[in-house]
């Protein structure tokens, strides 16, 4: 039975350990400092997220506060530390759900093939025809402005693309002798879809996640600038750059660091999504 359960060594392009390609460090380190900050950021700094001084507005960096001040008074280094989490927290719960019914659903839908696979691949190419950021605007302002709301328009703006992986994955391993020969003992197709397909098409679908999740990053950072996203005064990334529209002549640093933030962020997640896509292509191997 244990021969049934494991595919051929060809379905496997790489051993199961993250790559130590320079890139792979460099998007590693990125994304393991936007974590530190955001776990530790009551740690880090002296100030709270919202604590205003109105003696201090518009400081430039200095020793007591080194990304400067806002027009609050509010520590701008601090606000990007407490930005990480909720940069981080929406990049996670948005993957992780479109990944999980976007995949399920298209591993459904590659494994069933005929009907369910036409209607269920239309329906997600009605989803992929909007511009992603245009239908998460959409679903953000007709569900109302909040994080919650952000979250579940990321995630179903992104349900498509883990789909359409999973459907085609899906419809290569399903004709594999391994399925086969477990159709032949008796499987019922739910343990063989969950306990053998799924399994073997994980891969593709954590990588491009990887990748997914610099965009949901980017896509809460809009909303947010556009106040869909998180309310004031939360401090995220989109609304501190949204603060800053008003004070780029006068205090041009209340941007900068924020936008670092973001791009560097955004990097390291594409850097790693590269490096995993690169180590597990079997064209590579």
């Amino acid at each position: 039975m244990s021969t049934v359960e494991s595919p051929p060594a060809a379905i496997v392009a790489r051993p199961a350990r993250f790559p130590s390609s320079p890139r792979a460090i460099l998007g590693g380190g990125l994304v393991a400092l936007a974590i530190v900050v955001a776990i530790f950021a009551p740690v880090l700094t002296p100030y709270g997220p919202n604590d205003t001084d109105f003696l201090a507005v518009l400081q430039g960096p200095s020793l007591a506060h080194p990304f400067g001040t806002d027009e609050l008074g509010r520590d701008i280094l601090t606000r990007v530390f407490y930005g990480a989490r909720v940069s981080l927290l929406v990049g996670l719960v948005s993957v992780l759900a479109s990944l999980a019914i976007g995949g399920l659903i298209g591993a459904i839908a590659g494994y069933l093939a005929g009907w369910t696979d036409t209607v269920v691949m239309r329906l997600m190419d009605v989803i992929f025809a909007f511009p992603s950021v245009l239908l998460a605007l959409a679903i953000a302002a007709v569900l109302g402005p909040s994080l919650g709301n952000a979250i579940l328009a990321i995630a179903v703006v992104n349900l498509p693309v883990f789909a359409r992986i999973a459907r085609a994955q899906t419809m290569v391993v399903r004709s594999l002798d391994f399925v086969e020969a477990k159709r032949a003992l008796g499987f019922g197709g739910w343990n063989i879809l969950t306990r053998t397909i799924l399994p073997n098409i994980a891969v593709p679908i954590l990588v491009q996640g990887s990748l997914l999740f610099a965009a949901a990053i980017i896509t809460e950072s809009y909303l947010s600038f556009l106040g869909l996203g998180a309310q004031p005064p939360t401090a995220t990334w989109g609304n501190m750059l949204r603060d800053a529209i008003g004070f780029l002549e006068l205090a041009p640093w209340m941007a900068w660091f924020s936008g670092l933030a973001i791009f560097l962020t955004v990097l390291g997640f594409n850097v790693i999504g590269d490096a995993l896509r690169d180590f597990y292509d079997p064209r590579t191997a």
